[in-house]
């Protein structure tokens, strides 16, 4: 199923892998695909040199390029040779499509800036941690010590930090294998509350959000090494696997 009122924003990075993977297995496919990054070249070479494998990945395959993807998923895409997601070329790019709703898998250490929320799309964001209780950076380890699970939460972002209208989420269970937490469990974790925002959508209609009560609402840093650390051997204390 084509959902054209969406389009996925894709960085190089594990979570737009982990998004487009989990879109074309629920059949819930963007209209189009924005692929942007300083290195497009290396991108298309990646693709170009993929051959595939036969994978048995239970949450998705980091492997797997971009580009292929999104070739094999016969899914419409446009690159722009810029990792800013405030660059002038992609306001540029983003004002030529026609899709609403903007599925935002940006780098790390880009927030985006007041212009792009002027530009009549809204953008979706998938925060790896409840919200409001899990503001900030690092969360998914910060619930986990605190609550012994994860968390993600779809929100329309706005200018504040993680501070946007809920449209959904969803808790995890500890994983009971060997997984990265970083670039598998965490990414896969938001694909799978991005699904729930699209089956909501294709459902009502709609994307039905709420304001964040602001009762309980924390913001964290990114986590200390040793604050990780114990967070990751309580997690192979529980279920008796090395992560």
């Amino acid at each position: 199923m084509i959902l054209k009122e969406f389009a996925l924003l894709a960085s190089d990075t594990a979570r737009t892998k982990a998004y487009l993977q989990t879109m074309i297995l629920e059949e819930r496919l963007p209209g189009i695909c924005v692929v942007y990054s300083d290195n497009i070249t290396g991108i298309k070479d990646e693709a170009r040199k993929y051959h595939g494998k036969n994978g048995n990945e239970k949450y998705f395959d980091r492997d797997i390029p971009i580009l292929f993807s999104l070739h094999e998923a016969n899914i419409p895409y446009i690159l722009v040779e810029n990792k800013d997601i405030n660059s002038e070329q992609m306001k540029e790019a983003l004002m030529t499509i026609e899709a609403k709703y903007l599925i935002y898998s940006g780098y790390g250490g880009y927030i985006l800036k007041a212009h792009l929320f002027h530009i009549n799309k809204k953008f979706i964001h998938v925060h790896a941690g409840i919200l409001p209780q899990y503001r900030g950076s690092t969360t998914a380890y910060y619930s986990f010590l605190q609550d012994k699970e994860f968390g993600a939460t779809a929100i329309f972002l706005n200018e504040g930090i993680d501070e946007g209208e809920i449209i959904v989420q969803d808790t995890f269970e500890i994983p009971k294998e060997a997984v990265n937490i970083d670039y598998i469990f965490e990414p896969y974790t938001r694909a799978r509350v991005l699904i729930k925002a699209l089956n909501q959508y294709l459902e009502r209609g709609t994307l039905e959000s709420r304001e964040q009560k602001q009762g309980g609402a924390e913001t964290y840093f990114i986590i200390h090494p040793v604050l990780k650390h114990l967070a990751i051997m309580g997690m192979e204390k529980m279920t008796d696997t090395k992560l």
